[in-house]
């Protein structure tokens, strides 16, 4: 690290709208909870001073090379975050310029069937809807899932004397009514029965879960998304197919499994210990491609050889990354910024972690799959930056493109930066020693 870089229906209309604010409000969201199923018993200390604002420490252990207080290494992983996140945004906002290219300039001899297939996947990219006829079988199917995963989870909790997720057991002097009453509601789930009553009764649930403290409840979070769809439906869910959602029901859908995200991965800096927990026990995830990305240049990508776990900083980097990662994810999946691709990979990563990492502990996360594939294979996708995108389009048509390129280029930065840096700031004051 160099050292002085920063210094210096008509029910679902009203009703329906009210819910879907209080899901939204109380955390809801998509978390990678997998730090409670498996062992996270951490291994060696981590370098508290590292995670700490420099005016918290005692005087005769201050960095004075840190700037506003906090290590060097946590600005220069969110600078990292913060640039690749606003390279997404501009991206975004030139994708059907950088289509045309790739169609012109590299997918040129294309016909017939290849050049179908490259629209498709164009469209995929793009968020637009793909004209397919097995893209759309694959859509219902997920949607299927999705809607009864939720109802598999609380049978394999029930059986497992525990309530909505195995992380949390249940007191033996009530498991049989809260036992029964997961099965009850979980039959009505698996038979969509009475739908809006079975989101009602999911934030119930999850409400309760915060008695023991919003860290808790964080784990408990994936079933909310379903609670989003859930009270959207008609009451008379059980006479219907459902295998697909609107516009509305998938908008909501989508900004709850992004700022799920992005409380995630804040919460993951503030709670390192639980996090760290992760790669002493399974040191193979500090390989993951994506992490090193965000944690280019630091103590993680320069770690010696031979440092020791005592000395090296390598996993409060990886703390850091992680964190970043989901942030990112979070935030353009908030937005509605190349959706469908960041649900692809999130599938790919709660697959592996399932069948490669981590084993029948992470069965559970079924649900968030179903989740991911559901959003990802619809095409209802919609952007909260189309009226800036429109104004973009308007003047590239007038050829105005140094304030197209302005008005794509400062914003992007700026979101991506006041995103990630007030926030790492701000946790830098917490003293976390005791967690």
């Amino acid at each position: 690290m160099r050292r002085g870089l920063f210094q210096p229906g008509a029910w679902a209309t009203r009703a329906g709208r009210i819910w879907l604010g209080v899901a939204v409000m109380l955390f809801s969201g998509l978390c990678l909870a997998h730090e409670r199923f498996i062992p996270h018993a951490l291994k060696v200390p981590l370098n508290k001073q590292f995670f700490l604002n420099n005016a918290i420490l005692p005087a005769a252990q201050r960095d004075p090379d840190r700037f506003l207080g906090v290590n060097n290494n946590i600005w220069l992983i969110g600078l990292n975050g913060a640039v690749v996140t606003g390279a997404f945004l501009v991206a975004w906002f030139l994708r059907f310029r950088l289509e045309e290219a790739a169609k012109r300039y590299v997918f040129f001899f294309a016909r017939g069937g290849l050049q179908r297939f490259v629209h498709n996947v164009a469209c995929f990219i793009t968020d637009r809807p793909v004209r397919n006829q097995v893209f759309h079988t694959l859509g219902e199917w997920a949607v299927l899932v999705f809607m009864r995963a939720p109802g598999l989870v609380l049978m394999y909790s029930a059986a497992n004397n525990s309530l909505v997720m195995p992380s949390f057991p249940l007191d033996p002097s009530v498991a049989v009514y809260f036992k029964f009453a997961q099965v009850g509601l979980a039959l009505l789930i698996l038979t969509q029965t009475l739908l809006p009553l079975c989101g009602a009764l999911i934030i119930g649930t999850w409400l309760y879960l915060n008695r023991w403290g919003v860290m808790v409840a964080m784990d408990a979070v994936p079933v909310l998304t379903a609670a989003v769809v859930y009270i959207t439906s008609p009451w008379t869910s059980h006479k219907l197919a459902i295998t697909g959602f609107n516009k509305t029901q998938m908008r909501w859908a989508r900004l709850t499994l992004g700022f799920g995200f992005m409380l995630l991965g804040f919460f993951k800096i503030y709670n390192h210990n639980l996090t760290a927990g992760v790669p002493d026990n399974f040191p193979a995830v500090m390989n993951d491609p994506m992490l090193k990305l965000f944690a280019f240049d630091s103590d993680m990508h320069n770690v010696l050889l031979n440092a020791s776990p005592l000395t090296s900083l390598k996993r409060e980097c990886w703390i850091i990354s992680f964190a970043m990662a989901e942030i990112m994810f979070g935030f353009l999946m908030t937005t509605g910024t190349f959706t469908r691709l960041w649900c692809l990979i999130n599938t790919i990563v709660f697959t592996k972690l399932m069948l490669l990492d981590f084993g029948w502990e992470e069965i559970p996360h079924i649900y968030p799959i179903g989740a991911f594939l559901a959003v990802m294979f619809s095409n209802k996708l919609t952007s909260e930056f189309d009226p800036l995108e429109a104004i973009t389009e308007r003047l590239y048509r007038q050829k105005k493109w140094l304030k197209q390129a302005l008005l794509i280029g400062v914003p992007s930065l700026a979101l991506a930066f006041l995103l990630i840096f007030p926030a790492l700031y701000i946790i830098s004051f917490f003293d976390r020693s005791k967690l």
